[in-house]
Order: C-alpha cells, then structure tokens, then sequence
C-alpha cells in the first residue's frame, strides 16, 4: 500500500476499495473520516524567540566578520584624518 506509483489503476482502486466513476458512498467517507480524519495539514504557529537565528554558527561568523570590517574600516579613516592633520601642522612649522 506504500507504493501507489508502482501500482496499475486497477489494482490501486481495488485497494482502496472504491470506484473510479462514482467515488466514495456516503458511509465509506464517514468511516474514512473517522478513521483518518480530514485531508488538512495542521498549522501550528511557533513563537521563535527574538535571536533565534544566533544559535547558528554561520550567522554568528558573518556578523562577527561585519563588525570586524566595520571597526577596520572606521580605524582606516581616523587614521587617515590623524595623519593628514600632522601633515597640515608639519607644514606649518616648516615654513
């Protein structure tokens, strides 16, 4: 019964014990529904808590590497001011 996809529409109707122009009588779907229930996935809404995706290593390597950038890159530019500011007063002492 597991491998519908092998099976000839003959045979998979024969076990499933119903017909292929007329369906299901009306007590076969009662017992079918009692039995099996609805053909409906259950929803079921988890509540993730707020950082649930640090529990990820992946995620926690690309924002330690975009802060790691970040600070490189603030550290670059004050540099660059720093030394750009003691250019500016080197030439003032030279003249």
């Amino acid at each position: 019964m597991s491998n519908w996809h092998l099976m000839e529409v003959d045979q998979a109707l024969r076990e499933l014990n119903t017909d292929p122009h007329q369906g299901l009588s009306e007590e076969e779907v009662r017992i079918r529904l009692g039995k099996y229930g609805y053909n409906e996935l259950r929803r079921e809404e988890r509540r993730r808590p707020p950082f649930w995706s640090l529990k990820n290593i992946l995620i926690i390597t690309l924002l330690l590497a975009a802060v790691f950038s970040i600070l490189v890159s603030l550290i670059l530019r004050v540099s660059i001011h720093v030394s750009e500011i003691f250019k500016h007063q080197e030439m003032a002492f030279n003249i």
